[in-house]
């Protein structure tokens, strides 16, 4: 069976799958993340196995989930127990005796809690912003929304899951310069301007089907920091595997490899995304995140958080 076959099988499964958790939202939508944080740091750690760097026991994924959990009862709690994660990992590594690899474990498992922990808990925040009483006001009167959380996890996730496979057709018909040979010999710039021209089209098809929420040029600046921002995460992953010097991070996904190999740009494109949409709301006068911005100024009608 081809790649290509074994991609479009996955697909077919898995997205009918995504799309009613992600509908579900809450407790459901907290749990799926949760999984992939824990099948990503499994596979985090085969890397470092691969590179010859022992791990910490565990700890950056148990801070990871812990991370996401916290994520779920809003940005305050994720920010201390980030916090909180940050120096726990410092003070539980001055036990060691062996003082030799300290640096190398303190390191991967700081990275380890940023790249699954903290990136991937902005999913959660992105899910539930539907929930705080501003946006879900707004977003029902001028957006006609019911479920902003749901309407941007489609978008985001769609965007992505298209510039991949746009950057993948567009490589393969057109591509000839590489990207960044040395980190993913396979992109090719062609195949990169492809995917962000996917992102952008299929920001502003989504952005259609729930009615056009967002005004187009908001939908094209969405889609275009999506493509970005998710080939910078693709190119992270990789440069992950090739210094571990493996192909794929795992096998789980028929066609795909791994978690992170499927989720590498999601990982970047939620909390790029989250904070875009904050600044969407900030610019209409809606507060996401209490105490985020210091003043409130009142201009044309609309409250302004500088």
């Amino acid at each position: 069976m081809s790649n290509l076959t074994q991609r479009v099988l996955t697909a077919v499964v898995g997205i009918p799958a995504l799309y009613f958790i992600f509908y579900l939202g809450g407790v459901p939508f907290l749990v799926f993340i949760l999984a992939v944080i824990f099948i990503g740091g499994i596979e985090f750690s085969r890397l470092l196995w691969a590179k010859g760097v022992s791990s910490a026991g565990g700890l950056g994924l148990i801070l990871s989930l812990i991370l996401a959990v916290a994520a779920y009862f809003g940005y305050f709690y994720l920010g201390v127990f980030f916090t909180i994660s940050m120096i726990a990992v410092f003070i539980l590594h001055l036990r060691n005796q062996e003082l030799s690899g300290s640096l190398m474990e303190v390191g991967t498992t700081l990275f380890e809690i940023v790249y699954l922990g903290w990136f991937l808990s902005h999913a959660v925040l992105l899910r539930n912003i539907g929930y705080n009483s501003n946006v879900k006001a707004y977003a029902e009167a001028a957006q006609g929304l019911k479920d902003a959380g749901f309407f941007y996890i489609f978008f985001v996730v769609s965007c992505v899951f298209l510039n991949d496979t746009g950057a993948y057709f567009a490589g393969r018909w057109m591509g000839k310069r590489k990207l960044i040979p040395r980190i993913s010999p396979g992109k090719t710039i062609e195949g990169t301007i492809g995917g962000i021209i996917s992102s952008i089209i299929t920001a502003e098809v989504a952005n259609l089907i729930f009615k056009s929420p967002l005004e187009y040029y908001w939908a094209f600046i969405f889609g275009f920091v999506i493509g970005v921002v998710g080939v910078l995460g693709d190119l992270v992953e990789s440069m992950i595997k090739r210094s571990a010097r493996v192909k794929d991070s795992g096998g789980i996904l028929p066609g795909h490899g791994g978690i992170l190999d499927r989720f590498d740009s999601l990982i970047f494109a939620f909390p790029a995304f989250y904070y875009f949409v904050i600044i969407y709301y900030w610019l209409y006068g809606v507060q996401v995140i209490e105490h985020f911005f210091l003043y409130r100024v009142q201009l044309n009608g609309y409250y302004y958080y500088l």
